[in-house]
């Protein structure tokens, strides 16, 4: 039996990817382990998008070197710099390059293990799901069309290709007999779904097929675009009780000047009337962005028209990075770089007066109700997430203490009771 032990680094979609993978061994003569050193074979999953997700891919390759097994690496950071890693990375066995050729990893594990005896029959179609058995994702493309200047995506993933529908459909199905209560649904550019299927397939329409699916508690979509939400789908959101209000739309800037030169198809102007829009049919909505501070030629004045337009919209939940010089981008190539310490006092910033923002809007959540999912216990306290938080706990956490007695996974009604920066306490109610 060949033991297989994979390492999964970067983003949710890499981890959709590496749980694709281990289900291709899931079969035959492969046995998945969860521990380095009980492996024969150790696959590293790599993110190669910004400099700090390299520096912790190559950390994580020296670090499973250790372990003296056969090393194989695949992901992003191998797409993105396949031959200098095999000069630069003699201790890694074999890289493998994309998708293409992820089916053929037990092929070319045998290879590299000398194995003279034929090939189990593989599943290529499922997924062991390594997330909490309540809850999963579902990547419905791959890629990306828009290239802003900032971003190395397309270079490394290829243009955008949305799945099928009926595909992503049985997907979902499936996860929902497995015990799913909650779908995420993600994808580099969400609301662009179907645009190259030429079949009349798009988001909402994919959104309403699951929306149908008996067992599915919450639907989740990630990652949407300004320019993307349509009536539609607002609609769909305010109508059907399985789709939280809550609208993650990264907008990267508010500067008009500096949106343009990250080659956004929004301007702030857009921005405003679409947030205007939700909050007028969902008032109760919960908006989340993200943004870049110290963009190339981000002025003081561009930094100020940033930091008033949060405080002027003040968002639920802010994520804001500090630009990442990417090599292969426009961006790269733009005069006036940012030095790293202005740009990291413009992140501390941003972050401060967030948290001023979220303590006043957590406050005004005290006395609500809300119907959550346990994704947490420890004795009498238990870890709630509700329409306002989104997963992987970037949102703050909920604590319910209690005498009742939950499992993971249970839906429960809460009530908030107190309110601190980003974490909240409840109590249960019937």
């Amino acid at each position: 039996m060949i033991k297989i032990c994979l390492v999964s680094l970067g983003c949710v979609k890499n981890l959709v990817d590496s749980e694709a993978i281990l289900a291709i061994f899931r079969s035959g003569d492969f046995e998945i382990v969860s521990a380095p050193k009980d492996s024969d074979v150790i696959i590293v999953n790599t993110c190669g998008f910004i400099l700090d997700a390299k520096i912790e891919g190559i950390d994580t390759i020296l670090e499973m070197a250790k372990y003296k097994k056969k090393l194989v690496v695949i992901g992003c950071l191998v797409e993105r710099y396949y031959d200098e890693l095999i000069k630069e990375l003699p201790e890694v066995d074999l890289f493998v390059r994309f998708k293409d050729e992820y089916q053929k990893l037990p092929s070319l594990i045998s290879d590299l293990l000398k194995l003279d005896k034929p090939l189990p029959n593989i599943d290529f179609s499922s997924r062991i799901i390594s997330t909490d058995s309540y809850t999963a994702y579902l990547k419905i493309s791959e890629g990306c069309d828009n290239f802003c200047s900032f971003c190395s995506i397309p270079y490394i993933r290829g243009r955008f290709k949305s799945e099928k529908m009926d595909k992503l459909v049985n997907d979902a199905k499936n996860l929902v007999k497995q015990g799913v209560k909650e779908i995420i649904v993600i994808g580099q550019d969400p609301t662009s779904y179907g645009k190259d299927l030429h079949d009349g397939s798009n988001l909402t329409k994919l959104l309403e097929e699951l929306d149908k699916i008996e067992g599915l508690e919450f639907i989740r979509c990630l990652y949407l675009y300004p320019d993307g939400i349509t009536d539609e789908l607002l609609s769909l959101y305010k109508n059907s009780p399985k789709f939280p209000h809550y609208f993650d739309i990264p907008i990267q800037h508010a500067s008009n000047k500096i949106l343009k030169a990250m080659n956004r198809k929004h301007s702030k102007e857009d921005v405003i009337n679409i947030y205007n829009k939700i909050k007028a049919i969902m008032p109760d909505a919960i908006l989340r962005t993200t943004l870049i501070v110290g963009f190339p030629n981000e002025t003081i004045d561009d930094f100020i028209e940033l930091k008033e337009f949060i405080s002027k919209y003040k968002f639920n939940h802010l994520g804001v990075f500090t630009y990442s010089r990417e090599e292969g981008t426009v961006a790269y190539k733009m005069k006036n770089q940012i030095k790293k310490d202005i740009k990291e006092k413009r992140k501390e910033e941003i972050m401060s007066l967030q948290a001023d923002i979220s303590y006043q809007l957590n406050k005004e959540l005290i006395g609500k109700k809300y119907r959550g999912l346990i994704i947490g216990k420890d004795k009498n306290e238990y870890l709630v997430r509700t329409s306002f938080n989104s997963p992987d706990d970037i949102d703050g956490n909920i604590y319910l203490k209690t005498d009742k007695k939950y499992e993971v996974g249970d839906i429960v009604n809460i009530e908030i009771t107190h309110a601190f920066v980003y974490d909240l306490f409840a109590k249960d109610i019937d």
